[in-house]
């Protein structure tokens, strides 16, 4: 099945043993971690090079779940943690968690609609996916995840659309160009979608997707150099 590729940002550990030492501030525990990691400045990394060192991050943000297991912003970094760490099956549970409270926030629905596609599950990713548009429509991610799931179910002109409204509320260019190759890729626009993965590769010349893809319709003839 076709998915198209999401930006985006999150993942949980199976730690056997979990160490209770309650602290005084859940924020202030939280913010320390997240600074620790430096969650704020880069993707969360666990693997090559400048990789985190995740087990000893799962092995924390489980302490502070368990410490305040109803904390919003503590489920949603450690949803985030657990699902980067290749723990989908434990960030789900968080993330189910998140959902079924009054406010779910932006991320858990990003990380929930994420998750469904993964899964299989596009009837379920659309309706988180919805529910964002609803409640974030002045965000990018909601209508770029739409247009994820219609692209994998094959509604390309409505996939497109979606990613127009991305643009309006400020998905960024490289994100927009790449995907705007995806769908033209699909609906068999080679030459299009060659251009607009060289628009990619202007401004970011290392971007690994839009290379192997140009390079591959480079070589079946589709593009002009």
């Amino acid at each position: 099945m076709k998915i198209l590729y999401i930006i985006l940002l999150l993942t949980l550990s199976g730690c056997a043993h979990i160490d209770y030492k309650p602290t005084v501030n859940p924020y202030n525990a939280l913010g320390d971690i997240v600074k620790k990691y430096q969650l704020n400045a880069q993707p969360l990394k666990c693997e090559g090079i400048n990789a985190s060192n995740c087990l000893n991050l799962v092995h924390e943000v489980n302490q502070l779940m368990l410490e305040h297991p109803d904390n919003t912003a503590i489920l949603s970094i450690s949803a985030y943690v657990l699902y980067k760490s290749g723990r989908a099956n434990q960030s789900q549970q968080v993330i189910n968690t998140l959902l079924n409270k009054a406010n779910p926030p932006l991320n858990a629905i990003t990380l929930g609609v994420t998750l469904a596609i993964e899964q299989g599950n596009l009837a379920k990713a659309k309706s988180i996916a919805q529910y964002g548009v609803d409640v974030f429509g002045t965000h990018a991610s909601p209508y770029l995840q739409m247009a994820s799931i219609h692209y994998a179910q094959g509604n390309y002109v409505v996939a497109s659309n979606y990613l127009e409204l991305s643009v309006k509320f400020g998905l960024n260019s490289t994100a927009y160009f790449y995907h705007k190759g995806l769908i033209e890729e699909a609906n068999t626009n080679n030459l299009l979608a060659c251009g607009y993965y060289e628009q990619v590769l202007r401004v970011e010349p290392t971007h690994q997707k839009a290379l192997a893809r140009r390079g591959k319709l480079s070589v079946l003839g589709n593009c002009y150099s």
